[in-house]
C-alpha cells in the first residue's frame, strides 16, 4: 500500500482502525458460538480476581457501560455468564463467567493458533516490544483525554 501526503501519525491512526475492522471481520468468520468483542469480554472477566461489575469490565475494554450492559445481556442468554447485583450494593451488577468460554476456547484452539501465527508472521520479537510499548503509550495518552472531557 502506497500513502502520499500523510504524515506517520495519521497513517498509524489509519491503519489501526483497518486492522481493528480486519481482526474483527477474520474472527468472527473463524471462530463459531461468540463475537471477538463478546471473547474479549469474558476474557476481561477472567482477569479480575472477583467477579466485576458492568463498569469495571468497561474502563478495562475501553466500552461503555451501555454497550458492555448490552454485550452482556447477549452472552448471559448464550449461557457464558451471570449477571447478577452485589451483595453490599445492589445499585452494581457483577460478571459471573459460568466457564462455558473455556469450551469455546478449547474448541476453536487450532483456528486462533494459526490466526495468531498468521498475525504476527515475519515480525522480530524486538518490534513486538516496540509495538507494545507504543501502544501502552497511546493508550494511556488517550486514558488522559477521557479523564479530562
Amino acid at each position: 500500500m502506497k500513502l502520499t501526503n500523510v504524515s506517520e501519525e495519521y497513517a498509524i491512526y489509519g491503519t489501526l482502525f483497518s486492522l481493528s475492522n480486519r481482526i474483527q471481520t477474520i474472527g468472527d468468520q473463524e471462530f463459531k458460538g461468540i463475537t471477538l468483542k463478546q471473547q474479549f469480554l469474558m476474557i476481561s472477566i477472567d482477569m479480575f480476581e472477583q467477579a466485576p461489575t458492568l463498569r469495571e469490565v468497561g474502563e478495562l475494554i475501553g466500552c461503555s457501560y451501555q454497550n458492555v450492559k448490552r454485550m452482556a445481556l447477549s452472552l448471559e442468554k448464550e449461557g457464558f455468564l451471570v449477571i447478577r447485583k452485589d451483595d453490599t450494593d445492589k445499585r452494581k451488577l457483577l460478571l459471573v463467567s459460568t466457564g462455558k468460554i473455556k469450551e469455546v476456547e478449547n474448541a476453536n484452539m487450532e483456528a486462533t493458533l494459526r490466526f495468531m501465527k498468521r498475525l504476527y508472521h515475519q515480525i522480530p520479537k524486538k518490534d513486538l516490544v516496540t509495538t507494545m510499548r507504543t501502544l501502552i503509550k497511546m493508550d494511556q495518552n488517550i486514558g488522559g483525554l477521557i479523564e479530562e472531557a
